[in-house]
Order: structure tokens, then sequence, then C-alpha cells
């Protein structure tokens, strides 16, 4: 589990990014996006260099950020990416100096 502080520590920079608060649901966003982190990089700890990129998910997440992946004029067709919330510009992707690799277990 992801300790208060850290979450606290995280939702203050997102909130610092937005520019606003998360409201009432800013804590479960916050915990959500560092979930989301800790798994993509294969990690059980959030070194402190590392908050600012899930700060930056999590605000994402709290706005509903979709991107645009095509769109046709005529007609008028419009298709959203439904992963942007997680990979527009706060990109899992931008997690990679913090991602190590996974291990075999024995047994």
């Amino acid at each position: 589990m992801i300790g208060a502080d850290k979450v606290a520590a995280i939702r203050a920079k997102a909130e610092a990014l937005a520019g606003h608060s998360l409201g009432d649901n800013g804590d479960a966003l916050t915990e959500m996006a560092a979930r989301a982190a800790m798994a993509w990089c294969n990690r059980e700890d959030i070194p402190e260099d590392m908050e600012v990129v899930i700060a930056a998910l999590t605000v994402s997440l709290a706005e509903g950020r979709e991107a645009v992946k095509s769109l046709t004029r005529g007609d008028t067709s419009v298709t959203y990416d439904t992963n942007a919330g997680m990979t527009g510009l706060a990109s899992l992707a931008a997690l990679a100096p913090w991602r190590r690799l996974g291990q075999l277990k024995e047994g």
C-alpha cells in the first residue's frame, strides 16, 4: 500500500500542475495513478523524482483528457483514443527512467 504521506505529496504536486484542487476524489485518483505507475515500472516504491510524473498522470485522470485519434471532415467522424487518460501528455513512457525488468520467481 502507498503511504498517506506519499499520496499527499503527489496530490500537492498534481494540484500545483492543474492550478486547482482535485476535489473529493483527489486522493483516490492519486493512489490509482501511483499504483498504475508502480505496476508498469515493476516497483514497490516511488522515488521522489518519480512523483512529478505520477502527479501529471493524476491530472490527466482527474481532467478526463482524451486525445483525438483520427478525424474525418466529410460527414464528420471523430475517433478518440480511449487510453489517452494514461498515455496522453503525461504518458507512462515518461516513467521509463524508473522502470525495472521483471524478475523470475523461484519455485
